[in-house]
């Protein structure tokens, strides 16, 4: 929680006052109390008031002290911490209430009423008012001043016209309005506007003097401005032939087919931006009679605003690569067409197109084949992949020939696609950096390729992340976008991994194995239309946005997983392939068996495009490295690699070394019984009174130490959704990390260690940047385990989340970065001597080869549910289910997504917990439950929800336009005169069914009558108001809302017979019965 600065000086004070120290003392007591940096503000003081506490307090309060408008913001926008609890909570929003209303000096219910106001009237206000108030925003709180100077400034403006700007993005697809530039307004004569924008024109003329066209270089204006282009363009279009439809592109980009039509043959242009397909009036001449055309006329536009008219079309079949397709021409004049013909994209309608280094092809939508970025893909089996030790020659054989001829064709997608959903609306907005000449050149090529795959496409998006150029291995740049802002913003897609255990469980049957390592093929997911625009970046003049999914987003991992497994589904079913996130695994009792597989698995991933990295891959071995484990023969141990960091610690030689030794092992010492006793040889050996002496008893206890902390139960396996935290050190010597989880003890367990040797050209690093490169190693180590999962990331370097946080980083930071941004983390520092533990295998480094979580909650749910066991029932009477069983827990198959069967008693929960977020409205609470969850009635259960939740409730902002003033209804100054009266519910059910609650209301004295009633009908409003009637008399009026009970025959008919005004509010302002209302939010 961020603190005023006032409240500990104020804890301190009385701290000072209880232990009765001096007052002259106060001042030397503070600085032994405060950061450095604050101390050395102090020391800057004058000698004579250095130690003048009352001084030294004024002075910090104005540098330190958060402003009013600040508490505000953080009233306004503070969300819960999960670690919290709701009493926490409650009392940081105090705080900040406090601060803010204090800050401004709100003592009564007055000032209060203007303050809430005045803000409701700042959070209307558009956007040319608040820049315009700006210097005194947060200081103007009255509602009567604030509206007598939105209406001066308003009733200025209207005398001024203000200056046009165009879009510079017509290409966009987006509906999001961009302007070039910012708006300026023409001053006119009168004196009045002159004085009011004055400082506004000095402004605008140095920013007009620094402007330069760059059409005619002359300063002063923007080239869309220029009178010199403007006089040129006319002169051009008076001088110029026809326009032609299809602009000229260079004869290596083109793509063109011959076509024959009975005895006439000419060459055609496959253009699939056409909409229809077009040939020439000369060429058709020699096909058609022009009397015969059919006098179907179409009206082409090409580039610019030209509009052509069809001479008219016929209908003719053509042949292509073997089939005929029925195709209507359209006929152009010929002087407006280059090309004899254009094939256009109403022919997709019966075929795929592709293209390949021979030209284009067509195939018949029922031939199931369109290659589509075909890439040259080869794999050199001799090369790159061992495949000796497969014994059988046929078997070796075919595994060879199924490499070499792997070629990923994409010819089929699938239905999973990005969607991103943010926590608040607030844009994202980051200027271009600038980029030197050789980076631009760089940058160009990069975005030109991504435009001539469909990656990207054109912007206007009021969302806009930077890039950032990073070297590659061989001296090239990549581009990529630094998108860290959004990634706070953005709302994380967890993807429900399977239990490492279980998955190993599966393998235990298998006698060969076969690994796949895939590439993050991220481009071929494509990202949902509407979320586009979030994607957004710019270069220095342009802005872009990505169709497929981007890398820096750290969400793109996950949705890559689902993409896989959405692939790979079917064949996880069978089981004849296991996946856990990009690391697949194909278990088969023999190499038949195995070959087998692997050619069902290659088969859909050639289909699907996935790119495999064969080095990295291992075929049909009977002994695999897998998750961090061998497996072998049925049978699976913990990989040697989890541990050797430990198992190869050097023998000590110096008491220094004993003691980063015994800081590793003590930190573990409660997981070690009888530690102490163990390593009493070697702790004997720091006593200053002791000579270093390292022989057997030391060396007994040294090695039994390393094997305790390589054995179970000191070292576990992981499993997900534990209490996870990454501890990692670095020195110059090295680095090193150990992975720790929460076991059921509750206490942290070592799940893998890792240590590693500086290299020559890293011992120069300094030292902040060893730490990042300690993290950045760790994750790449760890990533089977930590991707998709939250988790700590403890480290002893106070600058780490300062380096991550700013804005111009070195390249090699950049790229360390970017890939941070695939992992959900939080930084936490602990000091040097609480991490002994991993600063000993980053100082004595060796080689490396390289509960009740929420799930287990809804497993046991399941069980006992009986609508998921009914679900359960169907699976194996119908094949076709989209229900399945996954490692015990019912899952459902929705558009891609594997997606969590929530049981009846977990589905409000599950809705309360997605919303609660951020507080989302009913969509986008939805589509947060989405990603993980299916619960059927989903959208009903979600308003329900939303509409009984307090927050939202007391926070809603109405929109639209603003409502008059409330006409009062008069009252007498006499008690039980007015009633207002209401129902509320419907309410948990007491063992009387009463399930809502009439309430009566007396409008002079505020006296409440709360009566129990199981309906909301008139017969019991009516049976309650006779009660009333009973010991009060009847009142003189009644004020109601419009509801049926209100509105019925029955209540108007007693209201008439007592005599008794009845008034009904309009519908749609329930503040008209604001009394009751108020009584409401109460009982709430």
């Amino acid at each position: 929680m961020q603190e005023d600065i006032s409240l500990n000086l104020t804890l301190f004070e009385r701290h000072a006052e209880l232990t009765f120290l001096p007052k002259k003392d106060w001042v030397q007591k503070l600085i032994g109390l405060i950061p450095i940096e604050i101390a050395h503000l102090i020391a800057r003081e004058p000698a004579d008031k250095c130690n003048d506490y009352d001084h030294v307090k004024d002075l910090l309060l104005q540098r330190f002290k958060l402003s009013p408008e600040k508490f505000r913001q953080l009233f306004l926008f503070h969300q819960k911490d999960d670690e919290k609890t709701w009493q926490d909570f409650q009392h940081e929003l105090q705080t900040y209430f406090d601060g803010w209303t204090l800050g401004l000096k709100v003592n009564t219910y007055d000032q209060m009423r203007e303050l809430i106001i005045a803000d409701q009237m700042k959070e209307k206000a558009p956007y040319d008012l608040r820049e315009h108030f700006l210097d005194e925003w947060s200081t103007i709180n009255s509602p009567i001043e604030l509206a007598k100077k939105f209406e001066d400034y308003e009733d200025v403006r209207r005398t001024i016209k203000p200056k046009q700007f165009k879009s510079f993005a017509k290409g966009s697809s987006n509906n999001h309005k961009y302007f070039r530039g910012q708006e300026h307004f023409h001053l006119g004569n009168n004196g009045n506007e002159k004085k009011y924008f004055q400082s506004k024109r000095t402004v605008y003329d140095k920013r007009i003097k620094q402007l330069t066209c760059s059409y005619c270089k002359g300063p002063g204006h923007y080239a869309v401005d220029c009178t010199k282009r403007r006089k040129d363009s006319k002169n051009n279009k008076s001088s110029s032939s026809p326009v032609q439809i299809c602009s000229r592109i260079s004869k290596e980009r083109i793509k063109t087919r011959k076509i024959t039509i009975g005895n006439k043959t000419f060459e055609a242009l496959i253009d699939t931006g056409s909409s229809v397909t077009l040939i020439r009036e000369d060429v058709s001449k020699g096909i058609i009679e022009q009397s015969n055309l059919s006098r179907d006329i179409v009206v082409l536009s090409g580039l610019g605003k030209y509009e052509v008219k069809t001479k008219g079309s016929f209908q003719r079949e053509i042949e292509l690569d073997g089939e005929k397709y029925s195709v209507t021409w359209h006929v152009v004049p010929t002087p407006y067409l280059e090309f004899q013909a254009v094939i256009g994209s109403d022919i997709l309608e019966q075929a795929f197109v592709g293209f390949d280094r021979k030209g284009v092809y067509f195939r018949k939508h029922e031939d199931k084949v369109w290659f589509m970025h075909t890439q040259v893909y080869e794999a050199r089996i001799e090369d790159e992949i061992e495949v000796k030790h497969v014994t059988n020659p046929r078997i070796r054989k075919e595994l060879s020939e199924l490499i070499n001829n792997y070629i990923p064709k994409k010819t089929e997608t699938t239905n999973v696609s990005m969607r991103i959903i943010l926590k608040d609306d607030v844009p994202v907005y980051q200027p271009a950096r600038r980029l030197s000449f050789p980076e631009n050149q760089a940058v160009n090529k990069q975005i030109d390729e991504w435009l001539d795959q469909g990656i990207v496409r054109q912007s206007s998006s009021e969302y806009a992340s930077p890039i950032v150029l990073v070297k590659k291995k061989d001296g090239t740049a990549r581009l990529c976008v630094d998108y860290r802002k959004l990634n706070r913003k953005l709302v994380k897609d967890r993807f429900p991994l399977p239990l490492i255990e279980d998955v190993l469980d599966k393998l235990q049957d298998a006698k060969v194995y076969s690994t796949l390592d895939l590439k993050n093929g991220f481009f071929h997911v494509e990202v949902n239309e509407d979320c586009k625009h979030f994607t957004s970046f710019v270069v220095p003049d342009w802005q872009f946005e990505f169709n497929k999914v981007p890398f820096g987003l750290s969400t793109s991992p996950s949705v890559f997983q689902r993409y896989v497994y959405s692939i790979f589904r079917e064949l996880m079913r069978k089981g004849i392939v296991i996946i856990y996130m990009d690391d697949l695994i194909i278990p088969a009792k023999d190499e038949d068996e195995g070959i087998e597989k692997l050619k069902k698995v290659f088969e859909v991933a050639s289909k699907y495009g996935l790119e495999i990295k064969f080095k990295k891959c291992q075929f049909l071995r009977r002994k695999v490295e897998f998750l961090g484990h061998v497996v072998e023969n049925g049978t699976v141990r913990p990989s040697v690699a989890k541990t050797i960091a430990v198992k190869k610690f050097p023998v000590p030689t110096t008491v220094k070394q004993i003691q980063s030794f015994l800081g590793l092992t003590g930190y573990f010492r409660k997981f070690i019984p009888a530690y102490s006793k163990i390593a009493k040889p070697l702790s004997d050996l720091i006593r200053s009174d002791n000579p270093f002496v390292f022989e057997q008893p030391q060396i007994e206890a040294f090695e039994k130490l390393k094997k305790l902390l390589t054995e179970s139960p000191v070292l576990s396996i992981f499993q997900q959704e534990k209490t996870t935290e990454l501890h990692t050190d670095a020195s110059q010597q090295g680095y090193g990390a150990v992975l720790l989880q929460e076991a059921e003890d509750g206490k942290l367990h070592p799940v893998q260690y890792m240590s590693k040797k500086t290299t020559p050209a890293e011992e120069k690093y300094r030292s902040y940047e060893l730490e990042v490169l300690a993290v950045v190693n760790a994750l790449r180590k760890f990533r089977t385990y930590l991707m998709g999962n939250h988790f700590k990331i403890i480290t002893d370097c106070s600058a780490f989340q300062r380096t991550m946080d700013k804005k111009d980083l070195v390249t090699r930071i950049a790229r360390w970065a970017l890939l941070l941004e695939e992992f959900d983390y939080e930084i936490v520092h602990r000091s040097g001597q609480r991490m002994q533990h991993v600063d000993a295998l980053s100082r004595y480094p060796v080689a490396i080869i390289t509960s009740d979580t929420l799930t287990a909650r809804l497993k046991r749910a399941q069980q006992e549910d009986e609508y998921t066991q009914s679900l359960r029932s169907m699976i194996g009477s119908n094949s076709d289910s989209d229900f399945f069983d996954k490692n015990e827990i019912l899952y459902k198959y929705v558009d891609g997504r594997e997606l969590i069967v929530v049981p009846r008693d977990m589905q409000t929960e599950i809705i309360k917990l997605a919303h609660e977020k951020g507080h989302f409205s009913a969509a986008k609470t939805e589509g947060v439950v989405k990603q993980e969850f299916f619960i059927p009635n989903l959208s009903k259960q979600v308003q329900n929800v939303i509409v009984n939740c307090v927050p939202c409730i007391l926070t809603n902002k109405k929109s639209g336009k603003k409502d008059g003033f409330l006409n009062p209804i008069p009252k007498e100054d006499v008690p039980l005169s007015t009633y207002h009266v209401d129902f509320i519910g419907p309410l948990p059910s007491t063992n009387k069914k009463y399930q809502h609650i009439l309430t009566i209301v007396d409008a002079f004295t505020k006296f409440t009558w709360l009566y129990p009633v199981r309906s909301t009908s008139a017969e019991d409003a009516l049976d309650k108001l006779k009660v009333q009637q009973k010991t009060f008399g009847n009142p003189k009026r009644i004020i109601t809302d419009r509801g049926s009970a209100f509105t019925s025959k029955a209540f108007g008919d007693y209201c008439t017979n007592e005599n008794i005004q009845h008034f009904q509010i309009t519908t749609g302002v329930p503040r008209g019965n604001g009394q009751v209302e108020r009584i409401h939010r109460t009982l709430i």
